[in-house]
């Protein structure tokens, strides 16, 4: 038996299995949690009489008992090194440790980004990944594990294009027999996979697309982004459910050797080619790494990337740096740059040639490998980190910001894309809204309601084709369309038309758009769209003043998630998908004849952040994001499994609900007084409305409506 626990780990990635042999390494006391068997084969080689495995799923109150358990042992923090994915164990970790008042480490991935490439298409949810691919033709390789394969199948109509790779383990055989994929297209392996093997899948399953999920740059995600553009594949991502805030592995190994009073040295098996160059280098402690002098950091704007549009004060600032760091096509237009400027002579080749001889050139482009590179390369003085375009405008200096924050740092703007463009087309700037849909989602159809301007980055030909037939399917027939591919470079091109002429575009290169609207109307900033305004048929409707209360009560923000259940015509879904135009609304209706009028009003109001789902709650809700808020028009029966499951998923979600009868009324107050919420409201709202009877208004009296409203504060808080 172990004599103490000095650290509980919640393992599930690389990053835990490379944790716990760092802790073997180190003779450091500690126990790694894992859900499964195969979990605990991983690390057989990294168990010891120092690092036990315990094995086996918990819920929020297991854990908090293995951690009450493990204080008495001398427990010091428990570390969270799950999957970015598993955000419901994340939750429950956090809760646990908050119970039992122990100290939480979450270790983060850092994540990709992923403007930096043109063969990716991101969505919020695995089901808005498989929905856009049943719409593209091609096979598909599949490495999102097996848990979402049931939910990809059902998607896919031909699932003779999918391809799923799978650990080896019993229960991929069943699954993949209860749902009907022959096992020919189940991959069976073990990881990690190099990028050239990725390739070899891809080849040999002839796949046109790779899904996958936005794990960060550890756990083979970087892998699968190159591999799948060496193939010549899209690469589809589902990106992480939550942002997160947590430690680096290096932060959560130097935090460790703190607190047991070591030192770190670098072992021969440390898989980072970083630490391999500073081999048996000691880890300095934090008074000495005070004292010790910082290099000067400029993250340097290059603008379009061509010498012409660099500025001279980024020439200048390039010119006297010992090492200049960023992604190849960066280098490649520094160092064109550096040859080119008039500035750069005397005696122009020779000087120019000397001036890229003496300097560094380090093709890196992620942020939490640039500031290690730094952080191990203390020979280096005056750094710069080359971005494209502006520092300020969709550029990775955010994300560098924050990772070299104990470096003073000098950020150099240059010209942006939208400064250019504009320019080019003769027109001003400062009414567009400025948005980017390259590597991300992005509201267009809600932009165009705002302004009657709006710029946009793109990525290639195909981003392209698909925002000319996104406009077409919302009969924006009208708006211009100006489209910049290549800017400043010789092959530059800029065509300007409306959707239709773009429905073929196949000009290669990164690409910008400009979208105008010869007419536009300031938009109505509050909810209440009329009655009469909304395709009706019979199918039952929110009245416009209870929906107005109503959607007053929700306290929307612009990016909420929010489930409007028993959707009815969608007159909720409608008004909410206006508000929270950078969020995402789920119709959740069972009826196929409202399903179909949802459909029918969301082209008509033109809202593309709405996602009808037809089915019944709360079976519907699996797979969906976790919702911030939730509308209950109608829930048949089942108000106690609803509110349940999605105060499970959020505990703080905020949530409305109309009723009409006294006895759901009754059940709703009950269920708010067995949960013991505080902050409910109830509103008794009784409306009238004129009715036109000769020469005479007779006021009509509408049925009265229930308005309750909670979010997730309980009693003692």
């Amino acid at each position: 038996m172990r004599k103490q626990t000095a650290w509980l780990v919640f393992a599930g990635t690389s990053e835990g299995r490379q944790l716990a042999g760092f802790l073997k390494d180190h003779q450091i006391y500690a126990e790694i949690c894992v859900a499964t068997e195969y979990g605990e084969e991983l690390l057989e080689s990294e168990t010891s009489e120092y690092v036990q495995v315990h094995t086996g799923r918990m819920d929020a109150a297991e854990m908090e008992h293995q951690i009450r358990e493990r204080m008495s042992d001398g427990l010091k923090a428990v570390i969270d090194a799950t999957h970015p994915h598993a955000v419901e164990v994340t939750a429950n970790i956090r809760k646990a440790c908050e119970a039992a008042g122990m100290r939480y480490v979450r270790l983060q991935r850092e994540t990709l980004d992923l403007s930096e490439f043109d063969h990716i298409v991101s969505f919020a949810t695995c089901q808005e990944a498989v929905d856009w691919l049943e719409t593209q033709q091609g096979n598909i390789l599949l490495t999102t594990g097996l848990k979402e394969l049931p939910e990809i199948t059902e998607r896919i109509s031909d699932t003779d294009r999918l391809y799923a790779r799978v650990l080896p383990q019993a229960e991929a055989f069943t699954t993949a027999e209860r749902i009907g994929l022959p096992k020919k297209q189940l991959i069976c392996m073990q990881g990690p996979f190099s990028k050239n093997m990725n390739v070899t899948l891809l080849q040999e399953t002839n796949a046109s697309f790779l899904l996958t999920k936005e794990s960060g740059a550890a756990g083979g995600f970087a892998d699968k982004v190159q591999a799948a553009k060496e193939a010549g594949a899209t690469c589809v991502v589902i990106r992480r459910p939550v942002q997160e805030s947590g430690y680096s592995m290096q932060e959560v190994e130097q935090l460790i050797l703190r607190e047991e009073g070591q030192t770190e040295t670098v072992l021969e098996t440390d898989p980072d080619h970083s630490k391999k160059d500073k081999a048996q280098k000691t880890v300095q402690n934090e008074s000495e790494m005070k004292k010790a002098e910082k290099p000067e950091i400029t993250l340097l704007g290059i603008g379009m990337g061509t010498p012409e549009t660099m500025t001279l004060e980024g020439f200048l600032t390039c010119e006297q740096a010992d090492c200049i760091i960023g992604a190849k096509r960066m280098l490649e237009a520094v160092q064109e740059s550096l040859k080119n400027w008039e500035i750069c002579r005397k005696d122009a080749e020779q000087k120019s040639a000397e001036i890229i001889v003496q300097k560094q050139m380090v093709s890196m482009y992620l942020s939490t490998e640039i500031a290690e590179y730094i952080r191990t390369h203390s020979e280096y003085r005056h750094i710069v980190i080359a971005l494209s375009g502006d520092v300020g405008f969709y550029s990775g200096a955010k994300k560098l910001t924050d990772a070299l924050a104990e470096y003073p740092l000098h950020l150099i703007c240059g010209i942006s894309s939208g400064v250019y463009f504009a320019a080019k087309l003769q027109t001003s700037w400062d009414d567009m809204l400025l948005t980017s849909m390259h590597g991300r989602q992005m509201n267009l159809l809600a932009a165009l309601k705002k302004s009657r301007k709006v710029f946009t980055l793109a990525s290639d030909a195909k981003s392209i084709r698909e925002l000319a037939e996104l406009l077409l399917t919302y009969e924006m027939n009208e708006v211009s369309m100006s489209v910049g591919t290549n800017l400043s470079y010789p092959e530059e091109q800029i065509t300007t038309g409306t959707p239709v002429d773009f429905q073929n575009y196949d000009s290669a290169g990164v690409s910008v758009v400009l979208l105008e609207k010869k007419e536009h109307a300031a938009p109505v900033i509050t909810h209440g769209i009329p009655d009469e305004a909304f395709i009706r048929a019979k199918v039952p409707m929110t009245k416009e003043e209870v929906r107005s209360i109503s959607l007053s009560k929700l306290q929307l923000c612009e990016d909420s998630i929010i489930y409007d259940v028993g959707a009815g015509t969608g007159s909720v879904s409608i008004e909410a998908a206006r508000m929270a135009d950078q969020g995402m609304v789920y119709a959740i209706e069972q009826k196929e004849e409202a399903a179909e009028l949802i459909r029918e009003n969301q082209k008509k109001f033109g809202v593309s952040n709405l996602q009808i789902i037809h089915g019944k709650a709360p079976e519907a809700f699996e797979g969906l994001p976790i919702p911030t808020h939730a509308f209950l028009g109608g829930t048949g029966g089942n108000m106690r499994e609803i509110i349940g499951l999605l105060r499970e998923k959020n505990p703080q979600i905020r949530i409305v609900v109309n009723c009409i009868a006294l006895e759901t009324l009754a059940e709703i107050t009950a269920l708010l007084q067995e949960w013991g919420i505080l902050d409910a409201d109830i509103a008794s709202v009784n409306i009238s409305k004129s009715k036109k009877l000769g020469q005479y208004h007779l006021m009509m009296g509408q049925n009265p409506v229930y308005v309750i409203s909670f979010g997730g504060r309980k009693q003692g808080e």
